[in-house]
C-alpha cells in the first residue's frame, strides 16, 4: 500500500473548509490523525513488525509503536498485556520475538497517511470534528461533523479490508479443494483442486 504524509491530510482540510488563517500545530495535528487513524482501525492502516522482548521478573515493556499485539514465537506461549507491558512465565534474562502491529511512521516519526480517498474524507471529518470544538470552524455545525465522521470512518474500514482478486482467488481455490467434484472416488480424485466447470453440452453426449 502507498502512503501519504500527514501534510497532505493537513492540506486537504485547508482547501475543503477554506482554512486560510488557521495557525495550525504541527505536533497536534500528528496526534489527531494518529488517533483517527486508530478509530479506523483496519489491518492495512498498520504494518506488521517483530520485536525481541527481554523479559525481567516476569514482564517486558512493549515497543512504543505498538498498537496492537499478535502473538508472542511461538505462537502458543501464553501471556498477559498489562498497559504498557506484557507479562509471561519465563526466567529473567529470556528473549522472545514479539509480533504486532504497528503505526506506519516517516523519518520524522510522523504518522504517514493510506493513499486511499475514503481514508483522507474520513480523517477530514475528524479533524473537523475538532476544530469545531477549538472555535477554528465555525461554518459546519459539530452534528453534521460528527455524523460525517461516524459515516465515513465506517467507509474507510470497508474499503481497507477489502480483498483483492488475489485474496478472492485463493479463497476460491480453497473452496474448491474442500468441494470436490461428484465421483472423485472412481475417477481417483484427478480433478480434486481444478475449479468446477459447467457443462451444457454433457447430456447430449
Amino acid at each position: 500500500m502507498n502512503y501519504d504524509s500527514v501534510e497532505v491530510v493537513i492540506d486537504f482540510v485547508i482547501r475543503r473548509f477554506k482554512l486560510r488563517e488557521w495557525q495550525y500545530d504541527i505536533e497536534e495535528i500528528v496526534e489527531d490523525v494518529a488517533e483517527g487513524l486508530r478509530h479506523i482501525g483496519a489491518a492495512k492502516v498498520f504494518q506488521d513488525k517483530v520485536h525481541t522482548l527481554t523479559f525481567n521478573n516476569k514482564a517486558a515493556a512493549l515497543p512504543r509503536d505498538c498498537v496492537h499485539v499478535k502473538s508472542l514465537d511461538p505462537v502458543n506461549t501464553k501471556y498477559i498485556e498489562s498497559g504498557r507491558y506484557i507479562q509471561c512465565d519465563v526466567a529473567d534474562g529470556t528473549e522472545i520475538p514479539l509480533i504486532y502491529q504497528a503505526m506506519p511512521v516517516d523519518q520524522r516519526g510522523y504518522p504517514v497517511v493510506p493513499d486511499n480517498t475514503a481514508v483522507r474524507e474520513a480523517l477530514m471529518w475528524y479533524i473537523a470534528k475538532i476544530l469545531i470544538l477549538q472555535g477554528e470552524l465555525k461554518s459546519v455545525p459539530y452534528s453534521v461533523a460528527e455524523e460525517e465522521w461516524q459515516w465515513r470512518c465506517g467507509s474507510a474500514r470497508a474499503e481497507l479490508n477489502v480483498m483483492g482478486v488475489q485474496a478472492w482467488s485463493g479463497v476460491a481455490n480453497d473452496f474448491t479443494r474442500l468441494n470436490p467434484l461428484k465421483d472423485q472416488h472412481e475417477k481417483g480424485y484427478s480433478e480434486v483442486g481444478k475449479p468446477n466447470t459447467l457443462d451444457r453440452d454433457k447430456r447430449q453426449r
